[in-house]
């Protein structure tokens, strides 16, 4: 009878064994099957950039930039780190609780950030190096990245958020066609719109273009302001910005004058003030002072306030 036990108590045991090696085996199956799940998508991708390919992880986690905050921040990401300067753009004040201020491109605090991916806008080559020796690194140099089109659909490419672009893009040109509506009967359609700013370090005079400075995109590119003569055949889609002397200025100069930095014309121009006054929109009351802190740039959200604050000062000019 013991005997008759023991036998069942070791046939019992193997069993036990036997099962427990099939639910092994089959446990590791199914753990190489998932490995290879996981695997058989890359850990990184291959984009093609103006300095060359770029290998770039697929779907960064922390991501550091220089230059495209708000960018960012309208695809719906939002980077560990980014420069002191982007920070305080006052159209985004909202949004950037837990982005930690990388100052002025301080490469100390971007390492400790632990990026695995850096944006920038700069072209400065030595600078480049340097990000690169921390992390992967996406240059689109602000000066050849093209309007905001361009820029979002990039961006949107990278991090794999090409729908969010285009519902942006879409976003975007809905409000220009809205704003457009409304001049339509306040503007003549032969009325042209000058665009200027002051410098008081060197005390240069400034006509700016169709490009991303001092509200040029939003202007002339979504709203279809015509630009005077002289604009339009030398700088729209060509030049962003030039320098030109006091004497000339006239030449620019259009029914309307949108000014950047308008409160120091006095302070900068001096003695030469009364040619300023002499012109046809200073004595109509038609110069409209921008704010520089709005203005300064064509970043996806102040883009769209500043083709609303445009709207807004040219209908209460006119009411």
């Amino acid at each position: 009878m013991y005997l008759h036990k023991l036998l069942k108590s070791i046939l019992f045991l193997a069993l036990i064994a036997i099962l427990t090696a099939c639910g092994n085996a089959h446990d590791s199956t199914n753990s190489d099957s998932s490995t290879k799940a996981e695997t058989s998508e890359s850990a990184t991708k291959i984009i093609k950039t103006k300095r060359g390919d770029l290998e770039m992880p697929r779907h960064p986690q922390r991501i550091v930039t220089d230059g495209y905050l708000p960018e960012l921040l309208v695809l719906g990401v939002k980077p560990v780190g980014s420069t002191q300067w982007d920070l305080e753009n006052k159209v985004i004040q909202d949004q950037i609780d837990g982005i930690e201020s990388t100052g002025e491109r301080s490469l100390e605090t971007i390492v400790q950030l632990k990026p695995d991916l850096i944006i920038t806008w700069v072209s400065d080559e030595k600078i480049l190096q340097q990000y690169e020796k921390i992390a992967p690194t996406l240059a689109l140099p602000y000066s050849s990245s093209g309007d905001i089109y361009e820029i979002m659909r990039r961006l949107g490419d990278a991090l794999d958020k090409k729908e969010e672009a285009e519902q942006w893009i879409k976003h975007l040109d809905k409000i220009a066609a809205e704003a457009r509506a409304q001049l339509v009967d306040i503007m003549k359609p032969d009325d042209t719109f000058a665009l200027m700013g002051v410098f008081v370090v060197d005390k240069g005079f400034y006509i700016y273009g169709d490009g991303g400075y001092r509200g040029g995109e939003a202007i002339y590119k979504h709203l279809q302001l015509k630009p005077p003569a002289k604009q339009e055949k030398e700088m729209i889609g060509k030049e962003a910005y030039r320098q030109v002397s006091y004497e000339v200025i006239p030449e620019y100069a259009g029914d309307y004058i949108f000014i950047d930095q308008g409160d120091l014309i006095s302070e900068v121009w001096g003695e030469s003030e009364g040619l300023w006054k002499s012109l046809d929109a200073v004595k109509n009351d038609r110069v409209y002072k921008l704010d520089p802190d709005l203005f300064w740039g064509n970043d996806p959200i102040s883009l769209e306030l500043q083709i609303k604050e445009i709207v807004n000062m040219l209908s209460q000019k006119q009411s």
